[in-house]
């Protein structure tokens, strides 16, 4: 009888053993090089906070989420419209710093996501003293349709009194990413740190 009960539970732990093995997720992953130029000024801005590789999840306005375009009006009543992200990145807990290394130009990255779309893949600039979540990350490069070009991926409206809406930043927009299960997908693209003069101006 305990012969019988051991051999059971025997057969039984190696099924939960087999079970365990084959329901493992496949790691889905993200990678590739970052070159990043303007890296003067990124010496210069080191102590006043860093550089974040993030990506944001498939564009939403209800909810809001992602990263895309939207139209005059859409976000309030007198709010301009423009491209930019509208929600908090897919690794907003836990995203990837990238060092500052003197006279290195390329970062070798991967991150681990789940199978999906998303909206954009994302180096920015997360400045320490600035509070106001509209300006404390700059662009510095998004993966877009031309990797050799850097593109900050955000068209950004203004408006400047009474019937007056101007673009002053117009960048070409992040390429939509899909992720198969299992999937480790090479994205490589540029960036520049010297946008932030531009955008904290």
């Amino acid at each position: 009888m305990n012969r019988n009960i051991f051999i059971i539970a025997f057969l039984a732990l190696g099924m939960f053993w087999s079970c365990s093995d084959d329901d493992e997720p496949d790691v889905t992953s993200i990678n590739g090089t970052i070159t990043v130029e303007g890296l003067d000024t990124w010496a210069e801005w080191i102590d006043s906070g860093e550089v974040q590789l993030t990506i944001f999840p498939e564009f939403s306005l209800n909810p809001p989420a992602g990263w895309g375009d939207i139209d005059d009006g859409v976000l309030g009543p007198e709010a301009p419209g423009g491209r930019f992200a509208i929600g908090a990145p897919y690794n907003a807990q836990n995203p990837l710093i990238i060092n500052y290394v003197p006279g290195q130009s390329t970062y070798d990255y991967e991150i681990e996501v789940e199978p999906g779309t998303y909206s954009a893949l994302a180096l920015g600039f997360r400045h320490d003293f600035i509070t106001d979540p509209s300006l404390r990350t700059a662009t510095l490069g998004v993966h877009h349709d031309n990797p050799d070009e850097v593109s900050h991926g955000v068209v950004i409206r203004v408006d400047t009194g009474p019937g007056g809406i101007i673009t002053v930043l117009d960048y070409p927009a992040p390429s939509i990413i899909t992720v198969a299960s299992g999937e480790q997908k090479t994205i490589d693209f540029k960036a520049d740190f010297g946008f932030v003069l531009q955008w904290y101006m």
